[in-house]
């Protein structure tokens, strides 16, 4: 849609009205500040959800803001769509006012906690009213609205703005390309034009029955059908996975062979279909060539309309990605292309750029980490998200999560991460715990609590194996002990627990020790695993440190937040605490979904381990005693 298309092929017998309501539609000619009703409404159910801290709802500038924004938002509501949603708007408007009006005892209510009527209310009437203006009736009566604007020659204020950007959001919210629908909406009010039409010439179609086809365009609902989307991605990881709706494949073999004759495999039909013209998926068929994608990424959908679906694909990808990467590390892969099938049919498709600048060059390492992690960690989190999406605040908890890591990723291991990067991580792993606790319906406070609870024993785990790292570090001369002890320790298939073996070979460990300044540590550090006595003392410095810790995280948070003095010596000191409770929350929370547990259970549960150890038992014992009890109940077949 241009705009010089319309303006030069208008007839003399074509009013002034009509090439303004077309010109309305042309959206580049700037955007109004009045937020969309259905915008505003949105905003402030996430607010309902997710705001907390004494800067959300508590602070009284904020309700006044988002009044204000309401206010004008419903100003800008044309007369026949303001008739169709009165009730539900009404409604909203009132359960509005309770909310903003209770006492700040009510306001200051953590996201997961609002149960109150006060909360609920205004959550069930913002839902409400969106149902209203995602209805047939409510987009044709925006389309009124518009067309009745147009006509109104006396308007000089641009009021067609507001509800043309209104009528927009309601399409796509609709499940509709909006901007194909715009698109649409010119060639049938400008041409006589229908969607399916060649678009050449102009038909004669009567001004009325144009504007009357327009409106029935706009209150048709999208079409519900079987939507795959196939994902290409860039990153020379080769991953194989099929759980759930989706399916990892290596992009060099499934490309060739999805060619007739060739070797059967799930969805050939399908990928044949994308492929068969050679524009899609290109992978290398020799040694001076390049792939334009490494593996692919098949999404089923299931019955749902076309409008944003390789967004909602790509979201269920990504969290797939983000969990394993955050979990095993690893270089994110980047999406170049993708397409769209339609009941079985190809629909869109875009070929995308995607560079890796600030990463390695050709980092196989990374790729093959990161294969390993979404083999590792990517089938369970696909079948959750089969049964069901990823809940909201669990979501937001991995994109803020995604957010901290991403400074410190392969992805940009040739850029020293700043300053600001450094200070960022201390309020993002503060939003992650709150996010994960309104996931569980837990005070924020109670939530940093329980995890605070899972420190002591986390960081002697952490402790003993940085002491083994020193140990193992290289140097001396007893280089075939040195080697022996590093290829069990780093086995793949470890033929013990790593703490038997520490505690099985701590002599020799120790005496491959060359650090005399961290001699005395280490040996303290591999004692503490066969002896009760040694852990529990380790136990209680680690729970007075984590204490100390706990308060200085609060305060370097608010401090910068607030804008007060934090010196990044003492930001830096947090960090790596700050870091342990945003992973172990996202790691609970994530726990509960894909098992089905309650949140709540699972943060406040410990390890077998960490519960033995509490009763008296060593590290040591407690895994021979293990090993015993699995070798009675699962005896060796001969």
């Amino acid at each position: 849609m241009t705009e010089y298309n319309v303006s030069d092929h208008w007839s003399d017998d074509d009013p002034e009205w009509l090439k303004s309501l077309v010109s309305s539609l042309y959206r580049r000619h700037g955007v109004s500040t009045v937020l969309p009703l259905t915008v505003i409404v949105d905003e402030i159910v996430e607010w309902l959800d997710l705001a907390s801290g004494v800067d959300a709802w508590k602070k009284s500038a904020n309700r006044t803001s988002l009044w204000l924004d309401v206010d004008e938002s419903v100003g800008a509501v044309g007369p026949s769509l303001r008739a169709s949603i009165a009730g539900p708007l009404a409604q909203f408007q009132a359960a509005l006012s309770h909310l903003t009006g209770s006492p700040g005892s009510v306001l200051a209510q953590p996201p997961g906690t609002r149960t109150d009527a006060l909360w609920t209310d205004v959550t069930g009437a913002a839902r409400d009213l969106l149902t209203a203006l995602e209805a047939d009736d409510a987009a044709g009566a925006s389309w009124d609205d518009l067309v009745a604007t147009a006509r109104d020659r006396a308007l000089k204020g641009r009021e067609y703005r507001p509800i043309a950007e209104l009528l927009f959001d309601q399409l796509r919210r609709r499940g509709l390309s909006a901007e194909a629908t715009f698109s649409d909406l010119v060639d049938l009010v400008a041409f006589g034009r229908e969607p399916e039409d060649v678009p050449i010439g102009q038909k004669d179609v009567a001004l009325e029955e144009r504007i009357a086809r327009a409106r029935a365009l706009v209150s048709t609902a999208a079409k519900i059908e079987p939507i795959v989307v196939w994902l290409g991605y860039e990153g020379r990881a080769f991953p194989q996975l099929s759980a759930g709706r989706v399916s990892f494949m290596d992009a060099h073999w499934h490309v060739p062979n999805a060619r007739p004759g060739r070797q059967d495999f799930e969805h050939k039909a399908e990928l044949w279909e994308l492929v068969q013209h050679g524009y899609l998926f290109k992978v290398a068929e020799r040694i001076d060539e390049e792939s334009d994608v490494d593996f692919l990424v098949r999404v089923d959908l299931g019955e749902t309309t076309a409008a944003g679906a390789v967004t909602r694909a790509v979201d269920i990808v990504n969290t797939i990605l983000n969990v394993s990467i955050h979990n095993a590390g690893g270089i994110r892969p980047g999406l170049s292309q993708h397409a769209l099938l339609r009941s079985g049919r190809p629909g869109s498709s875009t070929l995308m750029i995607s560079s890796r600048a600030t990463g390695f060059p050709d980092d196989h390492y990374g790729a093959n980490l990161t294969a390993e992690a979404i083999a590792t960690h990517g089938p369970r989190i696909a079948e959750a998200l089969s049964r069901e999406e990823l809940p909201r605040f669990l979501a937001a908890a991995l994109e803020v999560q995604t957010t901290a890591d991403h400074p410190f990723s392969r992805d940009m291991a040739l850029r020293k991460p700043s300053e600001a990067d450094l200070r960022s991580v201390i309020p993002l792993a503060d939003r992650v715990v709150q996010h994960v606790a309104a996931h569980a319906a837990l005070d924020p406070n109670d939530a940093f609590d329980l995890l605070g609870q899972h420190w002591p024993h986390a960081r002697w785990l952490t402790d003993v194996r940085r002491a083994v790292h020193l140990c193992l570090s290289g140097g001396g001369e007893r280089q075939e002990l040195r080697n022996e002890l590093t290829r069990e320790w780093l086995a793949r298939n470890p033929v013990r627990p790593w703490i038997l073996l520490v505690a099985d070979r701590a002599a020799d460990l120790h005496s491959m020790c060359r650090i005399e300044s961290e001699r005395a540590w280490i040996a303290r550090m591999l004692h503490s695993v066969s002896d009760f006595a040694a852990y529990r003392e380790l136990i209680q410095e680690y729970t007075n440190e984590g204490d100390v810790l706990e308060a200085r995280r609060r305060r370097v948070r608010n401090a910068l937040v607030h804008g007060n003095p934090a010196n990044f010596a003492v930001v830096e000191s947090v960090r790596e605490y700050a870091n342990f409770l945003s992973g172990t929350a996202l790691q609970l929370g994530l726990e509960s979904y894909v098992e089905g547990t309650a949140p709540a259970v699972v943060l406040a549960e410990r390890t077998e381990e960490y519960s033995a150890m509490q009763s008296g038992q060593d590290a040591a014992a407690y895994w021979r005693s293990r090993l015993a009890a699995e070798a009675v109940a699962t005896p060796n077949s001969l």
